[in-house]
């Protein structure tokens, strides 16, 4: 009688241990919130330090390192960066064009202050020469310069400074001394079938 009573004191532990691993289990997947890529790009900041769940498009995969893929929802134009972790040290050039979903966390990945963007202007100085300096005025009219890839129509020059024009207007529309961009640091991801 005492060894049943032993045995089933022993089995009630287990099955009471079983339970609240699960239940552990569940609360860890609940706090994953389930976001799209047009959601997390509206207001990336209200997720930081999260786990999140997200779905989207693999439009590119770095082909210099692979630890970085970006997904895009409802726009190709507009991405959300993915770093590398978890089971993945790098990611495979194959998941461009396919739908995935990506578990990880919401990390600031870099800060945008006036000293980046003094360094990224040097950058681009640096990247062309003087003769194919695309400079515009403050009406976007271009000064000099030559048409390129991103110009829409034949007679279009395209502002390279234009991104760091935009992140100007944007340091200074915010009243901080810096502008936080995010991404996610991936925990797992599969590939969705359709």
């Amino acid at each position: 009688m005492k060894k049943n009573l032993f045995f089933l004191a022993i089995g009630a532990m287990l099955i009471a241990n079983n339970a609240c691993n699960n239940l552990g289990k569940q609360n860890e997947d609940a706090t994953k919130v389930a976001i799209t890529v047009d959601s997390f790009l509206m207001t990336p900041e209200k997720w930081a330090n999260k786990d999140v769940l997200i779905k989207g498009t693999v439009s590119h995969v770095c082909r210099h390192s692979g630890k970085k893929l970006f997904l895009f929802g409802a726009n190709p134009e507009k991405t959300v960066k993915v770093n590398t972790g978890g089971n993945f040290s790098t990611f495979d050039i194959k998941y461009e064009g396919t739908d995935v979903e990506i578990t990880g966390t919401v990390v600031e990945d870099e800060k945008i202050d006036a000293n980046y963007l003094n360094e990224w202007e040097a950058d681009i100085k640096k990247s062309v020469a003087d003769k194919d300096i695309k400079v515009c005025t403050a009406e976007s009219q271009a000064i000099t310069g030559q048409k390129n890839d991103k110009a829409k129509a034949a007679d279009t020059v395209v502002d390279p400074y234009a991104d760091v024009k935009e992140f100007r207007k944007k340091l200074a529309a915010s009243g901080k001394t810096y502008i936080s961009i995010y991404a996610i640091n991936c925990k797992t991801m599969k590939e969705i079938k359709k």
